[in-house]
């Protein structure tokens, strides 16, 4: 009986180790992979802060863009996310810009907001043996750009107006599609609070 319950225990103490091996390896593959992860959504993040940076300095020839400062702010903003983002080639891509009606900002200023919003996906290496495949990462961010003059400015359209660039994940790069907006029913809530904001900050 002695010797039956000594093998038994070695079993279970088997069955025991076993079972915490796989966990750790389990828990240390999740760490591994939520760590990559997040290392590229910091990457992400970066490029778009860039690119935010990168249509600020560039505003008086956004301003003066002689066809449509919403699609050329687009444009501008998507040439450095191409710069600065190594991984936009299988990444989901949008930017929309609106410009707000003349009656909104004042004939002395043009102001034009802006949401960027990229999303990728992070491949797992380890957690795929427990069915984690992959890891969605989205970074967005919203802001405006207020050419300024002392003088009335000129302006393409003086009703409000926008542009939407968009990428899907399954398009190369140079595939991208423009929409013209024509009312801000085409613009997100965060976009239209950003916009409230920046007339705010006029008034």
């Amino acid at each position: 009986m002695k010797r039956f319950a000594k093998g038994a225990s070695r079993g279970q103490a088997l069955v025991m180790f076993v079972l915490v091996a796989a966990a750790l390896v389990m828990v240390l593959g999740l760490a591994i992979d939520a760590s990559g992860g997040w290392w590229k959504s910091q990457r992400q993040n970066d490029a778009i802060e860039i690119a935010k940076e990168a249509a600020l300095s560039r505003s008086n020839e956004i301003k003066f863009d002689a066809t449509d400062s919403t699609r050329a702010l687009d444009e501008v903003i998507y040439s450095s996310l191409k710069q600065n983002l190594s991984e936009l080639k299988g990444s989901e891509v949008s930017v929309t810009s609106w410009e707000v009606p003349e009656s909104e900002s004042g004939s002395m200023n043009r102001l034009i907001g802006v949401e960027v919003s990229v999303t990728g996906t992070y491949k797992c290496v380890f957690a795929q043996t427990f069915g984690f495949g992959s890891i969605p990462i989205k970074n967005t961010i919203t802001f405006t750009i207020n050419p300024y003059s002392s003088t009335e400015v000129w302006r393409q359209n003086t009703s409000g107006h926008g542009c939407r660039l968009t990428k899907a994940a399954d398009k190369a790069i140079g595939q991208e599609t423009y929409t013209a907006l024509s009312a801000t029913s085409d613009i997100s809530d965060a976009l239209h609070a950003a916009i409230e904001k920046g007339l705010a900050e006029l008034s």
